[in-house]
């Protein structure tokens, strides 16, 4: 797989259901890169581009923002916001010069590169010197209660190919891969840092049926009836029922971070 490859309605999905769910660790991931007034910023892997779209917000700085990815039906929607300057392209081939780049971002998309270590040192090759690099990845499967949820209602209503892109998902998740990437790219003073939190939305059955279609898995989910769809939404919720509070579901998602310096 190459890239989170979304196609048809998938992509305003994923700003609906996708973005609330990565919401409570995208603002982290633009502060550990500390932009200051003046910066040249990439946004690798930008998708739909809600982390570059909070770069000016949260850090408070006039940079320079450019995304890329790609998958062009994402980058449609990214368009949309102006102001930032979009790139369909492969991490493996960035179109850009070395050492453009003041600070690299890159949320939930290493792990999707066929070429991790040809991603980092991409990632390096465009930081300019004492450049950041601030990027996110998720933690092990087994510890994100809604994924293992949504993992078996797909497996009983999809079929197991359907779910092909979770075990992908979520497959980097060590401290010393990390580590082994950074090195390798020729990057310095890495840190990586482990963070949950509660991912909240009122009906957890909803949530379900909306994350699924911003998934690649939503053209099988589409296809199913009605009934089927809300059997699905259900099955979920049942299996979260022990993270279900009075405001509605409230599960914890595991996400490590990683900085460092060119």
């Amino acid at each position: 797989m190459s890239g989170y490859q979304l196609s048809g309605d998938a992509p305003e999905a994923y700003t609906h259901y996708l973005q609330p769910f990565m919401a409570p660790f995208t603002d982290e991931l633009i502060r550990d890169a500390h932009c200051s007034d003046g910066d040249r910023v990439l946004d690798v892997a930008c998708g739909t581009g809600f982390v570059a779209k909070r770069i000016t917000a949260v850090s408070g700085a006039q940079c320079k923002i450019v995304g890329l990815d790609v998958n062009e039906p994402m980058l449609n929607v990214a368009r949309q916001e102006p102001g930032i300057e979009w790139h369909l392209a492969s991490v493996a081939e960035m179109p850009f010069p070395d050492r453009s780049f003041d600070v690299v971002l890159c949320q939930q998309g290493l792990q999707y590169f066929p070429d991790r270590k040809l991603a980092m040192k991409e990632m390096a090759r465009v930081l300019a010197p004492s450049g950041r690099l601030s990027l996110n990845v998720w933690g092990a499967r087994e510890r994100q209660p809604f994924i293992v949820a949504l993992a078996d209602a797909i497996s009983r209503f999809l079929g197991s190919e359907a779910g092909e892109w979770i075990p992908l998902a979520y497959s980097l998740n060590t401290v010393e891969e990390l580590h082994s990437l950074v090195q390798d790219a020729g990057l310095k003073d890495a840190k990586v840092r482990f963070e949950t939190r509660t991912i909240r939305y009122p009906d957890a059955a909803k949530f379900a049926v909306g994350f699924i279609q911003a998934t690649p898995a939503a053209g099988l989910f589409t296809a199913l009836s009605e009934d089927d769809k809300a059997k699905f939404g259900a099955h979920v919720a049942e299996q979260l029922k022990g993270y279900i509070d009075d405001t509605g579901m409230a599960v914890p998602q595991e996400n490590h971070f990683l900085s460092a310096v060119r």
